[in-house]
């Protein structure tokens, strides 16, 4: 059968639609607004660099006037001041030699904090009248033979009149240090006289400007200019033509370099700051993007139609014959299998052998559903009769119980008694799962018989917590096992023994132990019995008409806990000859829900022999 507009041709123009479109949009946005939208964005960076910057370098020069402040007018204790001590310099009188030395302790003392919170100010200097020198730096110390009054920024300082005078970025001459630094500096003036008393200098190193570079972008330099056009901070080229127009802040092209330029103008001192960005730079990687994209198009144009051809192909034709083989079969016949798919190891071989498993699945299904419930009905006859006997055992017990009690012969009574409330509680039939508690009540009777039989040798412990015994288990799971240990366990021990129940909740389930201290079990028949154990469980195994000794006792609790939850779960032994053994239940923390499923009827222990192995 022919389709005009198939699975092929729509998987096809699907294929083409979703690879080309794109490519092309792509390809064609990126040619004619990439440049555009590169040059935009370069531009925004830049101006919020700017503005970063030069806020940055404006809350500089604000930190180190309000350090020129303090010094100039705060307290430095409490009944002097820096002024005060500086007028006493300033007297005809001059100072004493002790009054000098206490006035150099007390100015690095007071200015210590400043140089340890700024890591930029490498020195502190305030150079009295008198030509007494008070200095706290961190290695910039002052020429021993430096008059300051020979120095152009001393004397410009003093014409400022109070006003903070900044200086280049080069090389001190009054200092020993060869490290470019700038200097600030200020005339000191007594508030109530405004006389002169000295002048303050803070030597600050280039580290002052290392905020200025965070957050550049490889084509961008920055430039910082003082108020006359001198470079403070930059590397690189520097066009004098760039610092020609700067008033405030802006941009504009520098059509001979090619260049993006960027100004402001900020501070008190009307200093400049200037971010340069190479177009040409820009323009450059985004040439080569555009062919990188043209061609990336055209390429994956090609490689697109081909693959499109290619998974169209290969993907609809096997699928198309196998849907045409299908139709050609009658419904609820098995097909013969095709050995061409039947050897295909990818999804369409996957889809080919899944679908004729499937198909054998339900046949087999089928089949074994009438067998599952032939044998299922066949239980419940059985379990029936069983129950029948059971009464007329458990109404006898009751009759040997009451002429034990009139007799006054107690342990008969109690015996009766035990096995009765054994036999009652094996006979419900009605439920399959019954709480822990109901279960460790069966094993109490079970050893309250035992009891009369090896008086104190054997011992019972149970440690359940409270929380498990309303948790519901498979009905006769314990008393088997507790069987064994008496019978293989404890009663070829010399002396006493002990048989402990103990119950704990994991993430994975719930686990009850039951351990014994008696002669154990030798290596080799722990391994019989481990083989048994990993044996995967069947029905036919615990079918009470096979009669086979592998249908009782321990293997029998394993199988039907294995068959009612699952392989998962069931028992674990571990033993050492001579020290005990110790039988560990696997129980998941809520039954399945199989409602009338076969696992449920085979879990079901009523219709099952019960004895120990």
């Amino acid at each position: 059968m022919k389709f005009a507009w198939g699975l092929k041709n729509r998987l096809l123009v699907a294929l083409l639609l979703l690879s080309l479109i794109p490519i092309a949009i792509v390809v064609a946005v990126t040619n004619r607004n990439y440049g555009a939208l590169v040059e935009n964005q370069v531009r925004e960076v830049s101006l919020n660099l700017l503005d970063r910057s030069s806020l940055r370098m404006a809350n500089r020069l604000e930190e180190v006037g309000r350090v020129s402040a303090y010094l100039a007018y705060q307290q430095m204790s409490d009944t002097d001041t820096i002024l005060s001590f500086l007028g006493q310099h300033a007297d005809n009188g001059g100072v004493a030699p002790y009054d000098r030395l206490s006035h150099t302790r007390e100015f690095k003392k007071a200015t210590e904090s400043l140089l340890l919170n700024h890591d930029y100010i490498e020195g502190l200097y305030v150079f009295a009248e008198d030509g007494t020198v008070f200095a706290n730096t961190k290695g910039s110390e002052l020429k021993s033979d430096y008059a300051p009054l020979s120095s152009a920024w001393y004397r410009d300082t003093i014409r400022a009149q109070g006003k903070m005078i900044v200086g280049e970025v080069q090389r001190q001459d009054f200092l020993l240090s060869g490290s470019p630094s700038i200097a600030f500096s200020r005339a000191l003036y007594e508030p109530a006289t405004n006389r002169r008393i000295g002048v303050l200098l803070i030597n600050c190193s280039l580290s002052l400007f290392d905020e200025l570079s965070e957050g550049m972008l490889a084509e961008q330099r920055i430039y910082l200019l003082n108020g006359i056009g001198n470079r403070l901070y930059g590397e690189g080229e520097f066009d004098e033509e760039w610092a020609s127009s700067v008033i405030g802040i802006g941009s504009r092209i520098d059509s001979k370099s090619n260049t993006l330029v960027l100004h402001n103008t900020f501070s008190e001192y009307d200093w400049h700051m200037i971010i340069a960005v190479s177009l040409d730079a820009v323009t450059g990687e985004l040439r080569a993007t555009s062919r990188f994209a043209l061609w990336l198009g055209v390429i994956w144009a090609v490689l697109a139609v081909g693959l499109s051809l290619w998974i169209a192909n290969a993907f609809s034709k096997p699928v198309n014959r196998i849907a045409q083989m299908m139709k050609r079969y009658p419904t609820g016949h098995l097909p013969p299998r095709q050995e061409r798919y039947e050897r295909r190891t990818d999804e369409i071989g996957i889809l080919y052998n899944r679908y004729f498993t499937m198909l054998e699945e339900i046949d087999t299904l089928i089949r074994e559903k009438y067998h599952n419930q032939f044998i299922a009905m066949s239980s419940k006859m059985k379990a029936l009769e069983a129950q029948i006997n059971s009464h007329f055992l458990f109404n006898t017990l009751a009759t040997m119980n009451s002429i034990a009690v009139l007799e006054e012969v107690r342990s008969l009574s109690v015996m009766s008694k035990a096995l009765g409330d054994m036999f009652r509680y094996s006979i419900k039939i009605n439920r399959d799962l019954v709480m822990l508690s109901e279960e460790l009540g069966h094993v109490h009777n079970y050893m309250t018989i035992q009891s009369f039989r090896y008086g104190d040798k054997i011992r019972l412990e149970t440690d359940i917590p409270e929380e498990l015994e309303d948790f519901k288990v498979l009905k006769l799971v314990l008393q088997p096992i507790v069987e064994n240990a008496v019978y293989h366990g404890i009663e070829k021990k010399k002396g006493y023994g002990t048989v402990s129940i103990r119950a704990w909740e994991q993430e994975d389930g719930i686990r009850v132990e039951v351990r014994d201290d008696g002669v154990g079990i030798p290596a080799a028949r722990l391994e019989e019995v481990r083989a048994m154990l990993g044996r995967t469980a069947e029905f036919e195994e615990l079918n009470p008409a096979t009669n086979d000794a592998r249908s009782i006792g321990m293997y029998n609790v394993h199988a039907r806990i294995a068959l009612y939850y699952g392989p998962d779960y069931g028992l674990e032994v571990d033993s050492e000859e001579h020290r005990g053994t110790a039988v560990l239940l696997r129980l998941p923390k809520a039954a399945p829900d199989q409602g009338d499923s076969l696992a449920r009827r085979v879990g079901s222990p009523d219709h099952l022999s019960k004895g120990a192995s």
